[in-house]
């Protein structure tokens, strides 16, 4: 009854910190006009299992996201400690990869789920990672190609409280991105992996790409993990960073397209 009762709670703040996320949408919408910089969004993932490293990843500055394995030793202090510093939280959501599927960890969502446990999976990590503005894929090659499942996944976030969906873009074959337009859920893609190799000078180069890219578009989004190189990299980039506006993910979801109508909508829902 403990448990249930902390779970309600959580999904109950949710719900307030979905809407919250959505009136920061209609304002970031109503204020792009205005906007001459150039933005990018970090969002530091994987975080849950490694206090000091995930520690010193909260501790960057600026609108950093972190995304927090669910079932994580770690996960819900480390959600507390970003929210209390003004951070924004993600819910990193296990999913069936093409390998490798032994990394996963508790809560993963698995292709031979039946629906009622897949649902029921989504919403108790939903329930253990503390006001949550989304969710992102982690791993998932397999589960995020599968449009079925993303269908049910994405319904069940509209039904949690409207929460964004960032893909992590492991496979060219998602199909999160069609499941999310259907179901009404704010979708974002990942632009750039800061390290899939941990050396600092593949990261900085990573993190040139980042720039080039949001000078191109108008924004970007970088996927980095809590390794003390990339932390490092982060660091000495963010304080240096000129010429771009370092912003959330709502504030990304306005700028690409600035559409006030569903920034709007999902103000109005519950």
């Amino acid at each position: 009854p403990v448990v249930d009762a902390q779970r309600a709670q959580t999904l109950t703040s949710t719900a307030h910190v979905a809407a919250a996320f959505a009136a920061l949408a209609v304002a970031a919408c109503v204020s792009v006009t205005t906007a001459n910089l150039p933005a990018i969004a970090l969002i530091i993932d994987d975080l849950g299992y490694r206090p000091g490293t995930d520690d010193a990843a909260v501790a960057l500055p600026g609108a950093v996201t972190y995304s927090i394995l669910p079932f994580s030793p770690q996960g819900r202090r480390i959600a507390l400690t970003a929210r209390a510093s003004g951070k924004d939280v993600l819910l990193h959501l296990p999913m069936e990869a093409g390998s490798r599927n032994h990394l996963l960890g508790p809560g993963a969502l698995m292709a031979a789920m039946p629906q009622a446990e897949f649902v029921q999976a989504v919403r108790r990590a939903l329930a253990d990672v503390p006001d949550v503005r989304g969710v992102n894929n982690h791993m998932g090659s397999v589960l995020t190609a599968d449009l079925e499942r993303m269908r049910w996944l994405m319904t069940t976030l509209h039904a949690a409280g409207h929460l964004l969906y960032l893909d992590s873009r492991t496979t060219p074959l998602t199909q999160a991105g069609q499941a999310a337009a259907e179901a009404g859920v704010p979708y974002l893609g990942r632009d750039v992996f800061l390290d899939n190799e941990h050396d600092a000078t593949s990261i900085n180069a990573q993190f040139d790409q980042l720039l080039t890219l949001a000078a191109l578009h108008g924004t970007a989004i970088a996927i980095g993990h809590p390794h003390p190189t990339t932390i490092a990299v982060v660091r000495q980039r963010l304080a240096a960073l000129h010429g771009f506006a370092l912003v959330s993910l709502a504030e990304v979801l306005a700028r690409r397209g600035c559409q006030p109508a569903l920034a709007l909508a999902l103000a109005a829902r519950p």
